[in-house]
């Protein structure tokens, strides 16, 4: 097919799309779809579906802005960007003439003859300096497209939607006319086509492939139980249904084996995280979802940072329902104490009912809240109706019964901002090779650091919790 709006006559749109990009960039030019999750195996033709809308929406609808982004810039100029040059080279399109790059503003600029819309290519990463994603403030898009989208964050997802505004009631979705009565006129308005609109909808498309995250539980798994929210679009895509995808690349992913084999060649979603979890999965979703767990006893459990390094998280329970996660970063003695104690005044929390890591700084903290209770992880486990169970440490025998709790839907966590990182952190309570004499361990934390990217210190304050449930006064310090 060929643009002609306005000016735009010298551009081919050459997209022969497989069936799902198809249905996808269906869903993506209609009037009832706001968000799109395009998920599967690799090769499955996604950056290069979300190149195209991004190109055609551009072009369609003068003067808009959209939204390329990618957890880091790097990765995004080194494959996604690529693929969009690409596109552009196959519909005619010449850089310097229909469009500019401009590398060091991170913009593609179309020329003013074709259309003189801008997309903004973006970081979005998680960054600790900006946990709450600050750098898009003041942005104002017109849609939004996020290529391997299980790399950002929730957090980060819902703060570009929120920033999808920019020029939307000019347009008729319909026959993309651009409406010339002015903006502060009524809602919906007539086009001449005779559609009644009240203009775009804020669209967002994220590819990604199968994972464990967020994209699991509010696309895939809505998905699979039929619950999928109407505006809300899942796809999944695998490279045997992209006819235009090259057999040498089909060949190398047949392979790959175990969960890669799963995700990237069959493009499952129900893979095993790990042989060595712990949890299972469900559990660690259900885990915000358990609202039935009732109420209880007020208690606080509290994760050290560790001379100036990782964060102190302090966790507030009432019974087995985490109702509050307080974060300090990078902090002082004084002021992890100074936090504990107006965490206790603020929720009515007893300080017999105070367990704080005593590691390294935390037994600082420690000495300064007289009656609290201090946790060594490295020491023996506790004694279970007077018989000793068989794990290597405290710390083991914690995260094995944090499992149990788990796995049995007997803990709430109220979902707030941490809640993508506590999932993370969940999946690596996992078992470690029992030693010689068959005693259990958990995974040490300096492994799940190595692989995770980051101390698991929500998983420490989560874990602490169990202390209570299994000791019946401390006698053991």
């Amino acid at each position: 097919m060929a643009l002609t709006k306005g000016d735009v006559v010298n551009i081919d749109v050459d997209f022969v799309s497989n069936p799902k990009q198809g249905l996808a960039f269906r869903y993506l030019m209609d009037d009832r779809t706001t968000d799109v999750c395009y998920g599967g195996a690799a090769g499955g033709g996604k950056s290069h579906l979300g190149c195209v809308w991004l190109n055609t929406s551009a072009i369609r609808y003068p003067g808009t802005r959209w939204l390329m982004g990618r957890s880091k810039l790097k990765s995004l100029e080194e494959t996604t960007l690529v693929t969009f040059f690409d596109v552009c080279s196959k519909w005619g399109m010449v850089a310097d003439v229909h469009y500019k790059y401009n590398s060091k503003k991170n913009i593609i600029a179309f020329h003013k003859n074709y259309g003189g819309s801008v997309i903004l290519l973006k970081d979005l990463f998680a960054y600790p300096s900006d946990p709450e994603f600050d750098s898009l403030g003041s942005l104002e898009i017109t849609g939004a497209f996020v290529d391997e989208a299980a790399q950002i964050t929730s957090k980060a997802r819902e703060i570009i939607r929120s920033r999808i505004r920019y020029r939307l009631d000019e347009f008729c979705p319909k026959c993309s006319e651009q409406r010339k009565v002015p903006l502060d006129a009524r809602k919906m308005w007539l086009c001449k086509c005779g559609y009644y609109t009240s203009g775009l909808l804020p669209k967002m498309l994220m590819t990604c492939n199968p994972t464990k995250g967020w994209l699991y539980s509010q696309f895939y798994k809505p998905w699979k139980d039929g619950s999928l929210d109407a505006g809300r679009k899942f796809i999944p895509a695998l490279a045997r249904e992209n006819t235009y995808i090259q057999s040498s690349y089909i060949s190398n992913l047949e392979g790959l084996t175990g969960t890669n084999r799963e995700r990237l060649l069959d493009g499952s979603w129900e893979y095993d995280v790990d042989t060595w979890s712990l949890i299972a999965y469900d559990a660690i979703q259900d885990a915000f979802l358990n609202i039935d767990v009732p109420p209880g006893e007020k208690i606080i459990t509290a994760d050290i940072a560790r001379q100036g390094r990782d964060k102190t998280v302090i966790g507030v329970w009432s019974g087995m329902r985490l109702e509050y996660i307080y974060t300090i970063a990078k902090n002082s003695i004084p002021e992890a104490v100074e936090a504990i104690k107006d965490a206790m005044a603020r929720h009515g929390v007893f300080v017999h009912n105070v367990y704080i890591d005593q590691d390294g700084v935390g037994g600082g903290v420690l000495d300064y809240i007289d009656g609290a209770n201090g946790i060594v992880n490295n020491s023996p486990p506790l004694f279970v109706e007077n018989e000793k169970e068989n794990f290597g440490n405290l710390k083991s025998q914690l995260g094995y019964w944090l499992s149990e709790y788990l796995n049995n839907r007997k803990i709430y966590i109220r979902p707030d901002e941490n809640m993508d990182k506590i999932m993370q952190e969940m999946e690596w309570l996992r078992r470690k090779n029992a030693d010689n004499d068959m005693k259990y361990y958990t995974l040490p934390k300096s492994e799940i650091r190595e692989g995770l990217g980051r101390s698991p210190d929500y998983l420490d304050m989560i874990t602490f919790r169990m202390l209570p449930e299994l000791d019946d006064g401390f006698g053991y310090l």
